[in-house]
């Protein structure tokens, strides 16, 4: 719910006036009227109480009929009425904005998603406040101490890294909601999460191959520092053992293979690097599932550096369907995040919260969608070439 207008707080400093050098008027020019404005000026413009200003500046719209909600709204935007910010924050401490605290846009999914997050913030009146943590733990702390400190106290955070630390249970001034985490890991009495069926998305992915004749795919992640890239190695195994499979072929890469914790900016350095992993399993696998496309992005310019075809060596499947997945060759066959539909309801659950239930706070969780594009095909024949290992 959008924080609360109180009369005493909507009134507008008028500009400072001084005598011209020519002697001339001293009246404001006509576009500072605007900043004069105030709640009772609304009011007496609709013809309302003023109390009936504040239920509509606040979104107690139930508690106005329509014609009144009419004549204020014509009155606002007649009057150029606009909420004083600073006055506000100076008299309660808190900021009419949201905190958007990210691991880092460089990657082009997190991009993606602060945008689509920035823009419904934008659409729902609100500021966003964008912190980058570089998936550094002291780094995201700091960020928060700081949010606190300035008034801040609605927060979006995506694959935050301080959850088991104990930290986030620590806000409790904070309004949370979490992408890409758990509830039971911020240890907060109410957060709200938002997230991909990230297992549905990998057993879409597996069924695909499964379809094409593959029978023996790999799957490959970089560390598991974050709740989805957990639950996609689940979702990796549990498909796989629904079709029959064997699980056994995953690369998991570490710091040790050039994986580093940041992993955003070097994303598709992930994918190279595991390339020669790939080709290295006891088992040769005919198709490779990638935690996200940026890797898949990387395993496929490595093959194909390596003499192989995509798809008529090797098959590749990504997750995500960022936007450079489409710009790829052959384009990426990927599993579709919903990015738009997520940042909207992840600023729905800040805005309006009484559209959803009270207690310890929401779980909602977006389906995925397969994209066919041309990185797929049938299994090679035995007599197909087969690609020597990449050097890493």
């Amino acid at each position: 719910m959008p924080p609360i207008w109180d009369v005493e707080e909507t009134m507008l400093m008028p500009p400072k006036r001084s005598l011209p050098a020519n002697g001339g008027s001293t009246e404001p020019p006509v576009n500072a009227v605007s900043e004069r404005v105030t709640i009772q000026d609304v009011a007496k413009a609709a013809g309302v109480s003023n109390s009936s200003v504040s239920n509509y500046m606040n979104g107690r719209l139930h508690r106005l009929g329509p014609e009144t909600r009419t004549r204020i709204a014509d009155a606002i935007s007649g009057l150029g009425f606009r909420p004083n910010q600073a006055a506000r924050q100076l008299k309660t401490g808190k900021t009419h904005g949201i905190a958007l605290v990210v691991p880092s846009i460089v990657n082009p999914f997190n991009g993606q998603l602060v945008f689509a997050i920035e823009q419904a913030a934008v659409r729902a009146g609100y500021g966003v406040h964008l912190c980058n943590t570089m998936r550094d733990a002291k780094v995201e702390k700091g960020f928060l101490e700081n949010l606190v400190g300035i008034g801040v106290t609605y927060l979006i955070t995506i694959a935050p890294l301080n959850t088991r630390r104990g930290y986030y249970a620590g806000q409790n001034d904070l309004s949370v909601v979490a992408i890409d985490a758990i509830r039971s890991d911020l240890r907060l009495p109410k957060v709200d999460t938002i997230n991909l069926d990230h297992e549905s998305a990998i057993a879409l992915a597996v069924e695909h191959l499964f379809a094409l004749g593959h029978r023996r795919i790999a799957y490959v992640t970089d560390p598991l520092i974050t709740y989805s890239r957990v639950m996609r190695l689940s979702g990796f195994r549990k498909a796989m053992e629904e079709h029959d499979l064997s699980a056994d072929l995953i690369v998991l890469l570490d710091e040790a293979h050039g994986a580093r914790d940041i992993a955003d900016a070097e994303m598709v350095d992930v994918g190279r690097n595991a390339a020669p992993e790939v080709l290295k399993l006891e088992v040769r696998p005919t198709a490779v599932i990638a935690f996200n496309d940026m890797i898949a992005l990387g395993l496929m310019a490595s093959f194909r550096q390596a003499g192989m075809s995509v798809p008529g060596d090797i098959s590749i499947v990504g997750i995500d369907d960022v936007w450079v997945s489409q710009l790829s060759y052959p384009g990426l066959t990927t599993v579709r995040q919903p990015i738009e539909a997520m940042g909207a309801a992840a600023v729905e659950r800040i805005t309006n919260p009484s559209a959803v239930l009270a207690g310890a706070g929401t779980d909602t969780l977006f389906l995925p969608e397969l994209i066919i594009r041309q990185s797929c095909g049938k299994p090679p024949r035995p007599s197909g070439r087969v690609g020597k290992p990449p050097e890493a």
